[in-house]
């Protein structure tokens, strides 16, 4: 029967990629009812990828094949999607399920093969179209909560096969059926002035919305805004769908001045690859304040998102005339509901600042940069930065770490790609044990927050980040913590559980060891806790059993728990 299916799968694949909206499918849990999350919503760091597809607050619910296809990835992770299913489809698309708690037999045989086999919990692994091919509406897993989840649910993806690129997984929703009456609601608009323009002489301003007396809704304060040259703007808006209280992003964000279309943000068919670049749409800054997402309609110099439908002058109003110019902002969700907000600026001529291309340490985007400060060292890839920028740089003197705490960059300004980064490592006589060395991240108290990692390298510590701020050179000599949570009483309940923390360079492996063989602990990074189902066809039962726990850090160091246990 699978062979039958392979040669059918070979066959439509001969024919080409289909339309998304044009695809025939089955849902991929049943019933399906509301959304917990809808597609490229604006989350810390990335767009969310598909659906969250609600399942009643329960887990193990049957998880379908949209469609005929064959099970082409699999990945397991502590954290981030959990447990992950890639479907691939003869019609160039990629369906991906997330989050689950489990599979079928047959499949799930595989899958415990390969952790065996590798010795791991978490495990990345591809199979041919021989090897599981699926029927449109065949179950092939249960729903869960593992991984980064916040509740029970099943995440859903379409992407293209060829690049990859996330898919609005909305425009199957003839199949789906989700409903949704309600219109997306601005909040907040914000103005900048940009290339050295200005706002009522100020860099930036916000304004939150009123309606009117004629249920018109503007800029609360917004009567008499003054700017001249370039000006950008952002907007704060949430949409809703029917019988949810989980808010959304619309789709689609437009502006007008004086009824031309001067910028036109379309949300969709995101390259994964490109998903941090969430941080170059919203106004950063504003987000690492207090966590709003503010949209922008202007393009940043260096941004990778093909989501900019229009932009004229890269999204940009130039105010040189002194004029009235009449603004006119437009939010529209999946279903067409839109929200709208009309205001005015008034052009008064003033002197534009100047804007500073060459000093020292000046970082155009786009390019590759080597920051050298002699006892510290970056390279900035061209990709790195979505704007030029001036790197702010000091150094603190300290004797509480092995080397000087480095302050570098602006931690309101995102990166794209990661940084290699260089610290000099002072008292280099005092830590006999390099490994022990890593590149601590510290809070703005030169507390550490997180690592950087780092390998030691003729007196310098060598790593990577993916965020600015302030850095330096710290030993981790602390084993991880071995909490056990159930160990006895396994004939009752047969699993072991124990929660597993390091607070410095964290926890790099965990191995368990039943009667001297390994066996798999499943790990669940959000609550800091393996588990290791007593399985009969590797462990007999009736009987007495040693058992080991060793839990390492990427320093090197490790802990151990001992125990006979009975089973």
């Amino acid at each position: 029967m699978r062979k039958l299916f392979l040669f059918f799968f070979l066959f439509i694949s001969l024919l080409g990629q289909a339309q998304l909206q044009n695809w025939v499918v089955a849902p991929p849990v049943n019933p399906v009812t509301t959304l917990s999350g809808s597609f490229a919503e604006l989350r810390r760091n990335h767009f969310h990828g598909g659906l969250d597809f609600r399942t009643g607050g329960a887990e193990n619910k049957p998880v379908y094949a949209i469609s005929d296809g064959y099970v082409s990835r699999i990945t397991i992770s502590a954290r981030s999607y959990g447990k992950l299913v890639y479907i691939t489809h003869p019609n160039g698309y990629t369906t991906l399920y997330a989050h689950l708690n489990g599979f079928v037999p047959e499949l799930d045989s595989i899958v415990k093969e390969k952790h065996y086999e590798k010795r791991s919990y978490e495990i990345d692994f591809t199979l041919s179209p021989t090897d599981y091919p699926v029927k449109k509406g065949e179950q092939f897993a249960i729903s869960g909560n593992t991984g980064s989840s916040g509740g029970p649910h099943l995440h859903f993806e379409v992407r293209k096969t060829e690049d990859n690129s996330l898919q609005n997984p909305l425009k199957l929703n003839q199949y789906f059926k989700i409903q949704d009456n309600k219109k997306p609601r601005i909040f907040a608009v914000k103005l900048y002035g940009l290339n050295g323009g200005s706002v009522d002489n100020l860099s930036e301003k916000r304004f939150n919305t009123i309606m009117t007396k004629t249920k018109e809704k503007t800029l609360r304060n917004g009567n008499n805004i003054k700017a001249w040259g370039d000006v950008g703007f952002s907007v704060k808006a949430n949409d809703y769908m029917t019988g949810t209280g989980f808010t959304h992003t619309p789709r689609n964000m437009k502006v007008y001045v004086d009824k031309k279309l001067i910028s036109d943000v379309y949300i969709d068919n995101i390259k994964l690859s490109d998903s941090r670049a969430v941080n170059s749409l919203i106004d950063y800054p504003q987000y690492s304040k207090n966590g709003e997402f503010f949209i922008k309609s202007f393009c940043d110099n260096n941004y990778p998102l093909t989501i900019y439908r229009e932009a004229y002058n890269e999204g940009k109003v130039r105010v040189e005339q002194e004029r009235d110019y009449k603004v006119k902002y437009e939010v529209i969700d999946d279903f067409g509901h839109v929200d709208s907000i009309s205001f005015t600026i008034h052009g008064v001529k003033t002197e534009l600042k100047p804007v500073v291309h060459n000093c020292e340490n000046y970082l155009a985007a786009g390019e590759n940069h080597f920051f050298d400060k002699k006892d510290f060292l970056a390279f900035i890839p061209a990709d790195a930065t979505y704007y030029d920028f001036i790197p702010d740089y000091q150094e603190i003197p300290t004797t509480k770490y092995y080397s000087k705490i480095f302050h570098f960059g602006d931690e309101k300004m995102p990166l794209h790609t990661f940084c290699d980064i260089t610290l000099k490592v002072e008292r280099d006589s005092a830590i006999q044990d390099k490994r022990k060395l890593f590149i601590a991240k510290l809070t703005p108290n030169n507390l550490i927050w997180g690592s950087a990692g780092g390998k030691y390298e003729n007196g310098f510590l060598v790593g990577k980040t993916r965020e600015f701020g302030k850095f330096a050179v710290a030993a981790d000599n602390t084993k991880p913590i071995i909490t056990p949570v159930h160990t006895n009483g396994l004939t009752r309940y047969p699993v072991l559980v124990f929660k597993i923390a390091d607070g410095l360079s964290g926890i790099a492996q965990y191995d368990g060891y039943v009667d001297g063989q390994w066996v798999l602990f499943e790990h669940d990074a959000k609550t800091r806790t393996i588990r290791y189902r007593m399985d009969p066809k590797r462990v007999e039962k009736n009987k007495n059993h040693t058992f080991k726990l060793v839990v390492t850090d990427f320093c090197g160091n490790s802990s151990t728990y001992e125990k006979n246990i009975f089973w």
